[in-house]
């Protein structure tokens, strides 16, 4: 009576684990028939350069034959493929300093929008933070910005000399309005 080989999928308690052994069993016997022939490993490998009845080079594993001509090596320059080796030195064009970009001139930053400094003198209880700005401009000086109650202060100017304005807004409305003379 003859048996089964081993490995099969009737006898075998786990089949992945026979089929794994057979791959491996494969891997081995495919590596050892590589290394065994000559011209697999790097030292024993040969490249003959030929030239074919063309003219063309040709390269090969075997000599060259009786019909192909030996190529003519004084005929193609010499190539290295170290890196870095004073035969290969690569000369690259001189680059251009880079452009020296002028700058644009800067500017003075224009005085921001002010309203008209002689309606100082006619605020009023009541007017909004936007009525204000739009009559008077913006302050010179704020506080309590983000509470409930803020205090906008504008400087004496050339139209309304010797007066500081002093806005007290509660919610976004006037409150009190304070006009000081300055003397000098």
């Amino acid at each position: 009576m003859g048996t089964a080989p081993t490995g099969t999928r009737n006898d075998s308690p786990n089949p992945g684990r026979a089929r794994a052994a057979w791959r491996s069993l494969g891997a081995v016997v495919a590596a050892a028939v590589i290394a065994a022939t000559p011209e697999a490993g790097a030292l024993g490998a040969v490249v003959h350069k030929c030239a074919d009845p063309a003219g063309g080079i040709v390269y090969q594993d075997r000599p060259c034959g009786p019909e192909a001509l030996a190529a003519d090596s004084s005929s193609v320059p010499m190539l290295s493929v170290v890196p870095g080796t004073r035969d290969s030195k690569i000369v690259s064009a001189p680059r251009p300093p880079p452009a020296i970009r002028a700058r644009p001139e800067r500017t003075r930053r224009a005085e921001p929008a002010r309203g008209d400094p002689q309606e100082r003198r006619h605020l009023r209880a009541g007017m909004s933070e936007g009525e204000v700005l739009a009559r008077i401009g913006p302050p010179d000086l704020t506080s309590g910005k983000g509470r409930r109650q803020t205090r906008w202060t504008w400087m004496p100017v050339a139209s309304d000399p010797d007066t500081i304005t002093a806005v007290l807004f509660d919610t976004g409305r006037v409150v009190e309005i304070e006009r000081t003379v300055v003397k000098r």
